[in-house]
């Protein structure tokens, strides 16, 4: 993994394990690698490691078994897609809306652009 410079790292790594319960590489009720094991796959500190663990800990995504491991808590990914939807919603959409009307992109041509885009699987 290729680090962004302007993020801080343990919220990269919270990302990459967002998306691997949000794409069902980790399963609900499924254990999740060791924190060594992560500092080790992704090449960083297990301290960076520890502290995306504590905040997926914090929001209910994963919890410990004390002595066998971390797993998914349940329901996460349906969690997680609405948390990121309602994101995805609230910058992308803005974003491209504003960059839209700066280039005199009507709504409707914005609507139609992107009707034509959805019915074609994002193509």
């Amino acid at each position: 993994m290729k680090f962004d410079a302007n993020i801080p790292i343990y919220l990269q790594i919270k990302e990459e394990v967002e998306n691997a319960i949000i794409s069902g590489v980790l399963k609900e009720d499924g254990l999740i690698p060791s924190i060594r094991t992560l500092a080790q796959q992704y090449r960083i500190n297990p301290q960076t490691v520890s502290n995306a663990v504590s905040e997926l800990m914090n929001e209910g995504i994963i919890y410990k078994k004390r002595g066998i491991g971390m797993f998914v808590e349940k329901g996460s990914r349906e969690k997680l897609q609405l948390k990121k939807s309602k994101e995805f919603r609230k910058m992308e959409f803005k974003k491209l809306i504003i960059k839209g009307k700066t280039l005199g992109i009507s709504k409707e041509e914005m609507k139609k652009t992107i009707n034509t885009i959805y019915n074609e699987g994002g193509k």
